[in-house]
């Protein structure tokens, strides 16, 4: 599958070379030109660009991607901007990163089927995983665990899902 990553920061330059680690083709764009840097020999291809002005994502093979992902996280302003262009653009199968509550509903108002809050889904991993341990039972983290240590070491994003397509995503 053919991957666009829309902010490379720690949650989105993870997932960008996660998804290149399991064999699919990314493309990772980011505003910060050492952002770009620091991944551009870990993914497929890495662009240095403002994913807010609707030209520049226009001049990306928007048709051949099977799924965007906006992983901002440090602006709630720049991530509804680029998802309001790739809308405009007709993008289909958008994920988007809320920030907040406020973020979540205003995403939610836009139609945005996939929305997910990576503090949220780590920390109810976090949560499982000692209530296992409490219990005496083995915490099988291994599905989890490199994305735990990736959150602990190299920042505080740490992904969560939320689907409006599927109830069981909403935990």
């Amino acid at each position: 599958m053919k991957y666009l990553v829309i902010g490379l920061g720690n949650f989105g330059s993870i997932l960008a070379e996660t998804l290149t680690h399991r064999g699919d083709d990314v493309i990772g764009i980011d505003v910060s030109e050492q952002r770009v840097e620091d991944i551009k020999e870990r993914i497929s291809v890495a662009y240095i660009m403002d994913a807010t002005e609707q030209a520049a994502l226009h001049s990306l093979p928007l048709g051949d991607i099977d799924a965007v992902i906006v992983a901002i996280g440090h602006s709630m302003s720049a991530s509804l901007r680029t998802v309001a262009a790739l809308k405009k653009l007709q993008v289909k199968n958008i994920f988007v990163r809320a920030i907040d509550s406020v973020h979540l509903s205003i995403l939610e108002a836009m139609s945005i089927d996939q929305i997910f809050i990576p503090e949220s889904y780590a920390a109810r991993i976090l949560v499982d995983n000692i209530k296992k341990q409490r219990a005496g039972k083995n915490a099988d983290n291994s599905g989890h665990k490199a994305v735990l240590a990736a959150i602990f070491q190299r920042g505080n994003d740490k992904p969560q899902h939320r689907c409006r397509k599927h109830d069981t995503c909403r935990k």
